[in-house]
């Protein structure tokens, strides 16, 4: 049966070659699209285990961008806290916030916290900051590679104050002194500077963006998050679970965008196989009517049949995952020189792939198949 599929498959060169590059495109997308929401996923996962444990602590946004540092010591104080800490974090680059693509951020931490703010990640080379440091600075990979950084080497980093109506930009180097390995998440993209020197140099003396809180052991972090917020004024809080309830809806929707995009055209894709597959059954009905009156069943055309539908899937689905992977591989290589990467290819995102286009070659091939198999032989030997 097989070597049926085969001989009427190679007999159609031009439409079974114009049909699988139909299906290729269509899963061309789905790996592209699908490397995307994988990418976002994936990132998203390697950051929640970084900061699970963390409860994170912002300023009430009806009062402000910004919590005094105060507020540190009363979160501090409240019962089941374990440590807290703040973080100022401002862009990068504040000059091309539009063109600030990887979204690197500078992040003000006191140097005693940032072992614990980095939990078990590790350097590839210097060392951390330490006390006195002044302007010196950590680096993500992502930052590194995107600004050709090694330890010693100076990053400009910029800050625009107004005055007097106006806005001016203040630039100033920080030496690299120790360099993070690839975590897979927004650490990657971290410009880490001493808080004291972040405060000064963006004009927020005093000042955090959040305060990070950690539980104690026998303490309960969504319960501990509550009792933050009550505790302590003009505050509102996010436990870890909350964090992720949010993202993971945000996930879901941009997700549903970017699959429903790729489905779409694998659809499109699957339409040239519903037509090629009429036109073949069309076309071979005295093939079938002596088939037939050879003594073949109907599950046989219709094994056959489908088969030559689903063996076009298949061949098309590994054309679209090479031809996508390798689109994806160019394109991830590019970004790597802006410090970020879009796109992961998952094992789980092939067999995905694969898979949808077997199904979708099967079941655009069903209906031909049905029709192949309702002829009787005497009326398919006597078609013209």
């Amino acid at each position: 049966m097989f070597d049926l599929i085969i001989r009427s498959l190679t007999q159609r060169k031009m439409r079974t070659g114009l049909t699988i590059f139909g299906i290729a495109l269509g899963i061309f997308a789905v790996v592209v699209m699908g490397g995307m929401s994988e990418h976002s996923n994936l990132t998203f996962d390697r950051s929640m285990k970084l900061t699970a444990e963390m409860i994170r602590v912002m300023p009430d946004t009806s009062l402000g961008g910004s919590l005094d540092d105060s507020k540190v010591k009363e979160v501090r104080r409240v019962p089941g806290v374990s440590d807290a800490y703040g973080l100022l974090m401002m862009p990068l680059d504040q000059e091309n916030l539009a063109m600030g693509f990887g979204g690197d951020m500078v992040v003000g931490i006191a140097p005693e916290k940032q072992r614990v703010a980095l939990k078990d990640t590790k350097l590839t080379d210097g060392r951390l900051l330490v006390e006195g440091d002044g302007n010196r600075a950590v680096i993500g990979s992502s930052i590194a590679r995107e600004f050709k950084l090694k330890v010693g080497d100076e990053l400009e980093v910029k800050s625009k104050r107004l005055q007097r109506a106006t806005s001016i930009t203040h630039v100033r180097n920080f030496t690299v002194v120790g360099i993070l390995e690839y975590t897979g998440s927004f650490y990657d993209s971290m410009v880490t500077i001493p808080l004291d020197t972040a405060q000064k140099f963006y004009e927020q003396e005093k000042k955090v963006s959040v305060v990070l809180a950690y539980a104690e052991q026998d303490a309960d972090p969504e319960d501990l998050s509550k009792r933050i917020e009550l505790s302590v004024d003009n505050v509102k809080t996010i436990s870890p679970g909350e964090l992720r309830k949010q993202v993971e809806g945000q996930l879901v929707i941009f997700s549903l965008i970017t699959v429903s995009a790729a489905v779409l055209a694998a659809l499109i894709g699957g339409l040239s196989v519903m037509n090629t597959m009429l036109m073949s059954v069309s076309e071979r009905t005295k093939e079938f009517g002596i088939l037939k009156a050879l003594g073949a069943e109907r599950k046989d055309i219709l094994f056959m049949t489908m088969g030559e539908a689903a063996l076009m899937g298949i061949i098309g689905g590994i054309f679209g995952i090479a031809i996508g992977g390798t689109l994806v591989y160019y394109l991830n290589d590019i970004l790597a020189s802006k410090g970020t990467a879009l796109f992961d290819i998952t094992p789980r995102l092939v067999v995905v792939a694969l898979l949808f286009a077997t199904i979708l070659g099967m079941v655009c091939g069903t209906y031909p198949a049905y029709r192949a198999t309702r002829m009787s032989p005497m009326e398919a030997l006597r078609y013209e």
